[in-house]
């Protein structure tokens, strides 16, 4: 049984992460943490009432790392750059729910996000987890950045013509 993670589990990702994962017969959700918020995740989300008896606290890399093969990190812009590497050092694999790995060019991701990226090393690592096409890449995978639903809905709609047109598409523009 896989020991799993959620930082971020008081937003709304990471609640519907938690939600998935309790049904998953392979994982047990073993640590969860929020920001500021603290307490039983059955009083944060009462849709949880009877489900789990996890108890939420502010983040603690020790905890995590000790209770956890995989964490899931469903933070707002930017906190994953912090916790990702601290996590890939201490043995834990990484699925990054925010679009802080999403992009692998430090200057497309400077110029999208205003800001320079500050993991460099991990952003080059990180594999793009969108399954219909990196499915083999994610099974072997240290980390995966999630794309966003738009980015997922618009790459997968336009899959179908640019593997029949392989060599007269160079780009997709969405």
């Amino acid at each position: 049984m896989l020991k799993i993670g959620i930082v971020g589990v008081s937003g709304y990702s990471g609640a519907e992460a938690l939600k998935i994962l309790l049904k998953h017969p392979d994982v047990r959700v073993t640590y969860v943490s929020a920001g500021t918020t603290e307490g039983s995740v059955e009083d944060i989300w009462p849709q949880f009432s009877k489900q789990t008896d996890l108890i939420c606290k502010n983040f603690n890399l020790k905890d995590a790392v000790a209770s956890c093969e995989l964490i899931f990190l469903a933070v707002p812009h930017t906190v994953s750059l912090s916790m990702t590497p601290q996590l890939l050092q201490n043995g834990v694999k990484v699925i990054d729910l925010s679009g802080d790995y999403r992009l692998q060019n430090p200057k497309t991701y400077e110029q999208w996000y205003g800001q320079a990226h500050t993991d460099p090393k991990n952003l080059k690592q990180a594999v793009y987890g969108l399954p219909e096409i990196y499915r083999e890449a994610i099974k072997k995978a240290s980390f995966v950045s999630n794309p966003g639903c738009y980015a997922t809905a618009s790459t997968l709609g336009a899959l179908p013509m640019a593997s029949l047109f392989p060599k007269a598409i160079d780009r997709i523009v969405i």
